[in-house]
């Protein structure tokens, strides 16, 4: 008989695959929803700050999550999380201004970030008999089929019957997750991390080991070149029109998602040694994206395949955050620490990488030298703390 943990898990894969497909097809035609909208260039920036929002909210739910220590408040949160997101998605069909728009797509994004601690905690459960890192890597996996499908929908939709009817799509694979998560819900109505834990919010007892290995997740990030300064700077540089950079984009995502399983097994192995890659792929990545512009001498082919090969670097660094990273707190952070640590990690995570895009901005815009010793220094140091654990 199958055991219910593994059924939970392939579940959870499911729920993110379909999950994915609302959030990630509504996303990847945002700003250009909110410009058809009337939206000033400052709308972007507002829907684009969502990002940190989210990751506020993940810090709050496992805050939540610790204190109540109760698998039905637990499981509450994480259903008001989906739900938030699979209403709002659709819900866009009916915006008629663009401030409307972009509070769903504010929301969207808080309610991600109330349930994706939480859901990590569960995954880190129901993995342990297959391996966590492969485990998340699976996950991980199955979220980027999502990631993909969905922008592919949406385009199709667009392509044949206009925006309502693209958004109003996505209600189906909503209503799926929903479904499934609900599933889950009846077949493991206990979380064993929450209810260990001790009633209380406290930072005692996450230990050495867990703060080395947030100041390395906090200079990876800084590095870590985020994909609107990868997009804006290909096309004010004149590198890629719009549909080549978005294919760049498809080419990021296809390697996060090539990259998931194998990595995670690699984990498994060798356990914490795997986290050199993520500073070191994320060091290439931002290294070919500063020297792009002055690769003209190698033609048009020559300057797409430099621009390809920064993409897949790019998607396996975020490959290697979407797997072994989540899967190492759950082995570093004993299990009622859990929730509190994903949250921390999600926190620290979401700001350093909002401050190293805004740093980014800056720099490669005149300083580009200089934005290569900064990417150098940031992650080489990150290196030199995954060493320390």
């Amino acid at each position: 008989m199958v055991k219910r943990t593994v059924v939970v898990f392939v579940l959870l894969g499911l729920v993110s695959l379909t999950a994915d497909m609302v959030y990630e097809g509504a996303r990847s035609v945002g700003g250009a929803y909110v410009e058809g909208l009337g939206g000033p260039p400052l709308a972007s920036a507002i829907v684009g700050a969502g990002d940190l929002l989210g990751y506020v909210f993940r810090f709050v739910s496992a805050v939540v999550a610790s204190y109540l220590t109760s698998s039905f408040a637990f499981w509450g949160v994480v259903f008001l999380g989906y739900a938030v997101q699979m209403v709002a998605m659709p819900s866009l069909a009916f915006a008629g201004s663009w401030g409307f728009a972009a509070f769903l797509y504010l929301a969207e994004r808080a309610g991600r970030g109330l349930r994706t601690p939480l859901r990590d905690v569960v995954v880190a459960e129901v993995s342990e008999d297959i391996g966590r890192g492969k485990g998340f890597g699976i996950h991980e996996l199955m979220d980027q089929l999502g990631a993909i499908v969905g922008p592919v929908l949406v385009a199709a939709m667009l392509s044949l019957y206009g925006y309502r009817a693209a958004f109003l799509s996505l209600a189906v694979p909503g209503a799926v997750s929903l479904g499934l998560i609900a599933a889950v819900m009846a077949l493991y109505p206990r979380v064993r991390s929450v209810e260990l834990s001790f009633g209380r919010v406290s930072f005692r007892g996450l230990g050495r080991r867990f703060y080395v290995y947030i100041g390395a997740t906090v200079l990876l990030s800084l590095g870590f070149v985020h994909w609107m300064n990868v997009s804006y700077f290909l096309k004010h540089w004149g590198l890629l029109g719009d549909a080549e950079i978005a294919l760049s984009y498809m080419v990021a995502m296809l390697a996060d998602a090539a990259i998931a399983v194998p990595i995670g097994v690699l984990y498994d192995r060798v356990g914490l040694k795997t986290l050199y890659i993520a500073p070191l792929s994320a060091l290439g990545s931002s290294l070919l994206l500063v020297y792009a512009p002055s690769m003209s001498g190698l033609g048009g082919l020559g300057v797409r395949m430099l621009v390809y090969a920064m993409a897949g670097l790019w998607g396996v660094t975020m490959g290697c955050f979407e797997t072994i990273m989540r899967a190492s707190i759950a082995d570093i952070l004993p299990p009622e620490k859990r929730a509190m640590g994903y949250g921390v990690y999600g926190l620290v995570y979401g700001v350093s990488w909002t401050i190293g895009s805004l740093i980014y901005a800056l720099l490669l815009a005149e300083l580009q030298t200089v934005a290569a010793i900064y990417a150098f220094a940031t992650l080489i140091l990150s290196a030199f703390l995954v060493s320390m654990l």
